[in-house]
């Protein structure tokens, strides 16, 4: 399946879609037309790394479009679609990657011009094929945009349908989530050199080590909670460590930090 997509946007998340599609052909560079509302380093630096087409045209990016990818901030978004509200395509399906932002809120935007709507929330492990990406379809999709874009999605990691009031939950969850795990890494590689382990020898450690912590909670046989009691014994290291992550409530942070994301995303929608 051949499908010409524009997307608008060309910031982090965007980028990290772009290059999860051309990441081994996935998706031809050739495909992709990208704009944004001023940036044109950001444009040129894209179409440098990827080989895909620039424009500030919104005749040529609306009749190149088979999918258009909405990827700008949400504050941002009704300024963005604006110079499309009447040049795309009827039945072109419109796919946001923004949080907080209604699919009826942009359905009522175009009016009596029914554009299709979907609402994902991708995260930046795109760019290595690794994302899990929540999506929620509106009234005006049909089976044929349905395939099309979740067949886009698919090339970048995996998806699930979810009710669209689920998606708030699932940007707090899933679409910032990369972050914080990022920020435990830092932590645990700040630790590996105040104990006299090389700095990059303590990253492949330490991403190894993650890695290998997520594919036994992937196979669904023991809970999280199972798996770090296996490990702890009286008395022994882990639970040295463990007592202190204890002692700082690590773990209601953690949870305050996803309710705090959750509560964000939805005041976005409100605004």
């Amino acid at each position: 399946m051949t499908l010409n997509i524009t997307m608008i946007g060309a910031g982090s998340m965007a980028e990290a879609l772009i290059g999860g599609w051309v990441k081994d052909s996935k998706v031809s560079p050739d495909s992709i037309m990208v704009t944004n509302y001023s940036n044109d380093f950001k444009l040129q630096e894209l179409k440098k790394k990827y080989g895909i087409s620039i424009s500030r045209s919104v005749d040529e990016l609306s009749e190149h479009a088979d999918v258009v990818f909405l990827a700008c901030k949400p504050k941002d978004w009704e300024k963005a679609l604006d110079p499309f509200r009447f040049t795309m395509k009827q039945g072109t399906p419109l796919v946001s990657v923004m949080a907080g932002v209604t699919i009826q809120s942009m359905e009522n935007f175009f009016g009596d011009h029914a554009i299709p709507v979907i609402r994902s929330i991708p995260n930046t492990s795109a760019i290595v094929q690794a994302s899990m990406t929540p999506y929620s379809i509106g009234k005006w999709i049909s089976l044929e945009n349905k395939k099309a874009v979740t067949h886009l999605l698919q090339f970048v990691g995996q998806i699930a349908e979810v009710p669209e009031e689920k998606i708030d939950a699932m940007t707090a969850l899933t679409g910032t989530g990369p972050a914080y795990i990022y920020y435990l890494m830092e932590s645990m590689e700040k630790a590996a050199e105040k104990i006299g382990i090389d700095p990059e020898l303590a990253r492949h450690l330490v991403s190894q080590t993650l890695l290998g912590a997520s594919i036994r909670v992937q196979e669904n046989v023991f809970s999280p909670k199972s798996l770090y009691e296996q490990i702890m014994s009286p008395g022994g290291t882990t639970e040295a460590g463990f007592n202190v992550l204890k002692e700082r409530g690590v773990q209601d942070a953690m949870v305050e930090c996803i309710e705090k994301a959750y509560e964000r995303s939805q005041e976005l929608g409100n605004k």
